[in-house]
């Protein structure tokens, strides 16, 4: 009998140690099929101690705070052994920003920043689980458009449809095409809206994503209706205030009953602008100024007041340019549903936003109107003030609120 005892006191003191030197508990390790489950891509998770270190993409939930919240729930729920939680959120497979949570209390504290270094080298040896690579996207984008300062007629309309279909194709990288068809409309023979065109047809690579400064380009057919190259530097001064240098070299190429596709002569252009982008979180207003050149080379500035309702983004602007100024609105209101899972290797979509900005363009001379004064290009179909919208106090506040039960 005493025998026995040495023996299993023996196997306990040889086993013990390699159970603490792990590091990990046993009931972590499907960790990573839980994010799966939930639809995240590019997995990385790590446990060490009381802590989970994970990095994420998320291809499935609406914005940018929502599948941080729901990967955070769907772990603590299932693995309470885990109490910390740090993170990392990634927009093509670049890391953007991290979220930091705890639960003390029964209450979910959450901080969001740039701070990333730690957790991405505790990260740097795990192999991705669920790889996004080479998986297609086709998005239906509607498009109208408004213009009401004819003076034969009320107004000119047109409705149109826009697929887009992008992949991911290496690291930082967004390969887009979308072309446009003609659904309704009561514009002349002379305007391009009335043909099949292209909408943007891009590969977009970012090039930095750190603490500090975010760099990326843009080659291809940009919207509307130019064809060129773009390059955007941005800097992080604060967890609310962002600086952007970005500049890019067009030339005009569309569709015409005339001449049919081609490049317009004459219409090569320079165009750079200089911004400051400030979330305030008490009012959750962001504020824009920009100054610079626009599209079609005359010099000005533009001021952007946007709020932002959870996933709304309702906003004024005003722009003054070469003596002339215009007035309008814009916002970004869900359009797609809040969970759209990638089930198969192609997954056709609606857009996560509807986006619509509406300008008065009231100059009675014609002058703005007449000489494209204060236009600007998009070179990616989606873009807009709520998808990919890494604003860290902005998703703090609201991954903290599904955390703790006050927002659906």
């Amino acid at each position: 009998m005493n025998g026995t005892r040495i023996i299993i006191v023996t196997l306990g003191f040889i086993f013990l140690p390699v159970h603490f030197l792990c590091g990990q508990e046993p009931a972590t390790a499907d960790v990573p099929q839980s994010l799966y489950d939930k639809g995240f891509e590019d997995i990385r998770t790590i446990v060490s101690s009381d802590t989970l270190y994970a990095s994420i993409e998320d291809p499935t939930y609406r914005g940018t705070f929502r599948g941080a919240a729901e990967a955070i729930k769907s772990v603590a729920e299932k693995h309470p052994e885990i109490q910390h939680f740090e993170m990392i959120l990634t927009d093509y497979k670049m890391p953007q920003l991290i979220v930091h949570a705890s639960k003390r209390e029964g209450i979910w504290d959450v901080r969001v920043d740039r701070h990333m270094r730690h957790a991405l080298r505790k990260l740097q040896d795990i192999k991705p689980d669920a790889a996004s690579t080479g998986k297609i996207d086709i998005t239906f984008f509607p498009m109208f458009s408004f213009v009401n300062n004819k003076l034969d007629h009320l107004f000119d309309y047109s409705l149109r449809l826009a697929p887009a279909i992008a992949t991911t194709l290496w690291r930082g990288s967004r390969l887009t095409l979308q072309p446009i068809f003609p659904i309704l409309n009561n514009l002349d023979k002379d305007d391009t809206k009335r043909y099949i065109q292209i909408g943007n047809a891009t590969l977009s690579q970012q090039i930095i994503s750190t603490n500090f400064w975010q760099a990326s380009a843009s080659v291809g057919f940009f919207n509307p209706e130019r064809f060129g190259a773009q390059a955007k530097v941005g800097f992080h001064a604060s967890s609310a205030l962002d600086f952007y240098l970005y500049g890019g070299y067009t030339l005009e190429a569309n569709y015409t009953n005339q001449n049919g596709f081609g490049f317009v002569n004459n219409s090569a252009k320079a165009n750079f602008m200089a911004k400051a982008d400030f979330y305030e979180r008490y009012s959750k207003l962001q504020i824009e100024l920009q100054a610079g050149r626009f599209l079609f080379g005359d010099y000005g500035a533009r001021f952007d007041l946007t709020r932002h309702f959870s996933e709304y983004a309702i906003g004024v602007y005003g722009i003054l340019t070469e003596g002339e100024h215009n007035v309008g609105f814009h916002f970004a209101i869900p359009l797609g549903g809040k969970r759209q899972k990638r089930t198969a290797f192609i997954r056709p979509r609606l857009p996560e936003y509807y986006n619509f900005e509406y300008s008065m363009e009231s100059d009675p001379q014609g002058n703005y109107w007449g000489k494209k004064m204060g236009r600007s290009y998009t070179t990616q179909p989606d873009e807009n003030r709520s998808a990919h919208y890494w604003q860290p106090e902005y998703i703090k506040e609201y991954v903290a609120r599904i955390l703790n039960g006050t927002f659906q």
